[in-house]
C-alpha cells in the first residue's frame, strides 16, 4: 500500500494524545477500525465514519479530521476489491499509486489515483481501471476526478474509470452529465449500497 499515513496512524495519535477525551475516542474508534477491517461490513465502516463525524471537534485540526476520514474510506474500498476480486499476475491491486498518463521521449506525466488495478511497470502503474474515493462528492472533487480520468483516458483509452462515495453534495443533473465522462459512479450508503456493483464493475473491466 503506497499511501503512507493511514486512519489506524490517526488512531494511534489519538491514543497517545495527553486529552483524556482524545485518548478515549482513540481507544472506541480503534475497535471499529478494527471491526470493519475483518468484517468489511458496509454498516460497520458508516459506523466508524459516523463516530469520526461526530467527534470532529474532539479530533481536532480540519486537515486532520478530513484526511483522516478521507483515507480510511479509500482504505475501505481498498480492503474490498483485494478480498472480493480474484487477480492473476502480473495484476494488482493499488492504493494512492501514480498512473502514467503521457509520456515524450524523456519526459513523463503521472496522475496519483485513490484506487488502481493493474500491472506495476517501473515506477508507475499500467491501470485496466482506476477509482476515485470519496466520502463527500461536491461538484469540486467531481470535476477535478473527471479531469484526471480525461488525461488517463486520452494516454490510456481502454481503461475503466469510476468515481465510489458516500454522500452527495451536488445537484444531481450534474452528476447525470459527469456520466459522459465516467464508466461508473457508486454510492456506498445503507439506503443505496451499490458495493456489489463496483466489484462486478471491476471484475467486467478486468476480464476486457
Amino acid at each position: 500500500m503506497a499511501r503512507k499515513k493511514k486512519a489506524i496512524d490517526y488512531i494511534k495519535e489519538l491514543c497517545k494524545s495527553k486529552s483524556e477525551k482524545q485518548r478515549t475516542l482513540g481507544e472506541t474508534l480503534k475497535a471499529q477500525y478494527e471491526k470493519w477491517t475483518k468484517t468489511l461490513a458496509l454498516e460497520d465502516f458508516l459506523e466508524f465514519n459516523e463516530a469520526i463525524m461526530a467527534n470532529k471537534a474532539e479530533i481536532g485540526a480540519a486537515q486532520f479530521f478530513g484526511k483522516f476520514r478521507a483515507y480510511a474510506f479509500e482504505e475501505y474500498v481498498y480492503r474490498l476489491l483485494k478480498a472480493e476480486i480474484q487477480l492473476e499476475k502480473p495484476l494488482e491491486i493499488f492504493w494512492a499509486e501514480k498512473c502514467l498518463i503521457w509520456r515524450e521521449e524523456d519526459v513523463k506525466y503521472a496522475v496519483e489515483f485513490d484506487i488502481s488495478v493493474g500491472a506495476r511497470k517501473g515506477e508507475f502503474v499500467d491501470p485496466k481501471v482506476v477509482l476515485d474515493a470519496k466520502v463527500e462528492l461536491d461538484s469540486s472533487r467531481l470535476k477535478t476526478a473527471l479531469a484526471s480520468f480525461a488525461m488517463l483516458k486520452r494516454w490510456r483509452p481502454e481503461a475503466k474509470c469510476a468515481i465510489t462515495y458516500v454522500r452527495r453534495e451536488l445537484d444531481g443533473r450534474l452528476l447525470k452529465v459527469a456520466r459522459n465522462w465516467v464508466d461508473g459512479i457508486f454510492q456506498f450508503d445503507l439506503q443505496n449500497d451499490e458495493t456489489g456493483f463496483l466489484i462486478d464493475f471491476v471484475a467486467e473491466g478486468l476480464s476486457m
